[in-house]
């Protein structure tokens, strides 16, 4: 049985096998870690805690989705926002900030379900969006999606050859969210919770969803509190322009979010792996029976919520305060492949390089303080994992790779 692949995303720590991953086509270097899940069913001996991957979805404006994320952030819940190529590209800094606040971002493409796409058209369409979303947030985008959570194998292909870490898929075990690992491929199959309505079949633990199926906002409350209590593992899904902006919607979220026990967690821990098996065999879903929503109150007539949280009144971030001024300042240790090619780039500019070396005097003093003043890291981890260590002006950044280094060019 596969147990771990060594991974650039730091998931936990273990033995088993090991071996990495270069994507071609991509500037990033994507090594593996797969963790296997400790609890795959809830049994009281196991005393399994329900654990929980708050997913958002936006595609049209900032209103809903900073009003949602605020309250998400006031509760320390992270988060996992999917976008188009368009969103991002429309709205750049709004992203950046929300990331600041716990939200990562994933990618997706709505305006075709991925069944039966022929891999070049899958392929495009996933690389433009993942450039588009790697351009502004300077972090690789390791999860993709689209319309209808659909995928198929071409789909899991071309995210293998672009490097991105999960494909959305359909829910397969009820409310219950899975994490699949097909064999043959290094990339993990994320099955939604998925719940049934009374009148037009299945479909994902969704606002959007729920609404589009003839759902009330009191029954869609109903069924997040039941998938909470009856499941280890929950991926809850809003449309924000629903759930962060519509007043009954966000009512009943903000219950649930106040009310239930459970552990909300970030794709990092949430992702480790319920089940390894053969493509094939795992399970696939393709119902949709509400391609036109057939709602009980129609959006517009749905009242809105009173004075939503406009992003520029978000808390400051604590540690997000550094500035190194007109220098970069580096730490490495001065054998890693990724540092070598940092100073391979610092010799082709003219900018002012402080660096420093492991085994110097003070070096993790200095780093650490430098940490603690800046809080988080973007580029290849957000918790300063990889060397190098590179500080410029009031932004932070830990490995090295082209997106990085069109960054700093930017900056300088």
């Amino acid at each position: 049985m596969v147990s771990y692949i060594t991974g650039m995303f730091m998931l936990g720590t273990g033995l088993g096998s090991f071996y990495s991953l270069y994507s071609p086509g991509s500037s990033f270097y994507y090594p593996w870690e797969v963790k296997t899940c400790p609890c795959s069913a809830k049994e009281p001996e196991k005393k399994c805690e329900t654990t929980g991957l708050m997913l958002l979805i936006e595609f049209d404006g900032t209103e809903g989705l900073n009003n949602f994320v605020f309250e998400l952030q006031k509760r320390e819940i992270p988060s996992l926002l999917i976008v188009t190529a368009e969103f991002v590209n429309e709205h750049c800094e709004n992203i950046r900030t929300l990331q600041r606040y716990g939200v990562e971002i994933g990618g997706t493409y709505s305006q075709k379900a991925f069944w039966d796409v022929p891999y070049d058209e899958q392929f495009e369409a996933m690389r433009v969006t993942k450039e588009a979303i790697e351009a502004c947030t300077g972090k690789p985008m390791r999860l993709f999606g689209t319309r209808y959570f659909a995928y198929d194998e071409n789909t899991i292909k071309a995210a293998a050859s672009l490097g991105i870490s999960y494909v959305l898929a359909r829910g397969t075990t009820g409310a219950k969210a899975t994490i699949y690992k097909p064999e043959e491929y290094n990339v993990k199959i994320f099955s939604v919770s998925n719940v049934s309505s009374t009148s037009w079949g299945t479909g994902s633990l969704c606002d959007y969803s729920y609404w589009a199926r003839e759902g009330s906002p009191e029954e869609f409350g109903e069924e997040l509190f039941a998938a909470a209590t009856n499941n280890i593992k929950i991926s809850p899904v809003s449309h924000t322009y629903i759930g962060g902006l519509k007043a009954a919607w966000n009512a009943e979220y903000l219950n649930f979010f106040d009310t239930v026990d459970v552990t909300w967690m970030d794709l990092d821990e949430f992702g480790c792996v319920d089940e390894i098996k053969p493509f094939a065999e795992i399970p696939d879903n393709r119902e949709v029976q509400y391609t036109t929503p057939k709602p009980l109150v129609p959006l517009e007539d749905e009242p809105n919520v009173n004075n939503p949280c406009a992003i520029d009144g978000f808390p400051p971030v604590s540690g997000s305060g550094g500035d190194v001024g007109a220098k970069i300042v580096v730490f490495h240790n001065g054998t890693g492949p990724m540092c070598q090619q940092f100073f391979e780039f610092t010799d082709t500019i003219t900018y002012p390089v402080e660096a420093h070396l492991t085994s110097e005097t003070g070096f993790w003093e200095t780093l650490n303080g430098l940490k603690e003043e800046f809080g988080s890291s973007e580029g290849l981890s957000n918790s300063f994992g990889y060397f190098p260590i590179i500080f410029i002006r009031n932004r932070a950044f830990s490995g090295f790779n082209d997106t990085i280094k069109e960054t700093i060019l930017g900056i300088i």
